[in-house]
């Protein structure tokens, strides 16, 4: 298969290499030093689950270059969206299918708003991987989760069988869902409130969440993400956010949630895509989200601090 990576940080950067170690013709968009590195001296994976160097690898900053690919991984950070899906239509065709591995519950409206839904599905994931230098992703986490679906009512499709397939043979958990807008959701259940909280605290997860306080605070705000998803016909597992909050506080000392890392770095924040969209979501059916309304508005003025920076930047 014929595969564009948009683009090679921590989760694109990571999956991608996998595909291409199993034998697919993987491009990998990139800029800076990051290319120039992937160019010189390959992608060099560093993983709790194996290091290995994709060597050599296809890189370029142009994706119009690249033609028409069978997939798309698509893993910009969710502020770009649009920039991103305009760059990448050079790049599909009838067949291809973007799959979107984005924090966020609503990236494929923004990026099917721009090549067509037709063309996207989704595979919410849970892993920590991000790039630790030029041309290098580290991937720490024993779980690399993926639920892979379509959002729009297809039910189960063979792209979507297709495509797990794929990852198992890499040997990432990949599960095929008929609807994966609840998937969507329950990662948001995590991802928004334990990132927005770790972030807002500028302390890591493991110390953050060793206070009384902080975990109750983390519950009530899994309790709005599940709460918004109910109010808008979602139905998530009954157990999301007791599953959710246990995972949040057995997180190993030292790991950071992505957004976290920007705000260090001094990047842009994607909390437009987390507590900002709990917030919206919840407006829109009337839910109170007090605690992610509080997340957004102090988070939302580092992001503005921050939108000077780059054109558009991987996920991590």
């Amino acid at each position: 298969m014929k595969i564009a990576v948009m683009a090679a940080g921590g989760v694109g950067g990571y999956y991608g290499a996998l595909l291409a170690r199993d034998g697919h013709e993987v491009t990998f968009i990139a800029r800076g030093a990051h290319l120039d590195a992937i160019r010189a001296n390959g992608l060099t994976i560093k993983s709790v689950h194996g290091d290995f160097v994709v060597k050599p690898a296809r890189a370029t900053d142009h994706p119009a270059d690249v033609g028409v690919v069978d997939w798309v991984i698509f893993s910009v950070k969710a502020y770009d969206n649009a920039t991103a899906a305009q760059a990448i239509r050079p790049m599909i065709g009838a067949h291809t299918t973007v799959v979107t591995f984005q924090n966020g519950v609503d990236n494929h409206e923004q990026i099917g708003a721009v090549i067509g839904k037709e063309h996207v599905i989704v595979a919410p994931t849970q892993i920590v991987s991000n790039i630790v230098a030029p041309g290098v992703i580290e991937q720490k986490s024993p779980f690399r989760i993926s639920f892979v679906g379509e959002v729009y009512g297809q039910g189960l499709t063979p792209r979507v069988t297709q495509f797990v397939e794929m990852l198992k043979r890499t040997g990432v958990d990949a599960t095929a869902v008929a609807d994966a807008r609840p998937a969507l959701w329950h990662k948001c259940v995590f991802i928004a409130s334990a990132s927005g909280l770790a972030t807002l605290a500028r302390t890591e997860p493991y110390v953050l969440f060793q206070m009384p306080e902080a975990r109750a605070t983390l519950r009530a705000a899994m309790e709005e993400v599940r709460a918004v998803a109910h109010a808008h016909g979602i139905t998530l597992d009954a157990d999301i956010v007791d599953r959710q909050y246990n995972f949040t506080l057995n997180l190993k000392p030292g790991a950071k949630p992505s957004m976290q890392l920007d705000l260090e770095a001094g990047k842009r924040l994607e909390i437009d895509a987390l507590s900002g969209a709990v917030v919206r979501w919840g407006a829109a059916k009337n839910v109170p989200t007090p605690v992610h309304q509080t997340i957004y508005v102090a988070l939302k003025m580092e992001d503005e601090r921050a939108r000077n920076s780059s054109k558009f930047q991987v996920q991590s």
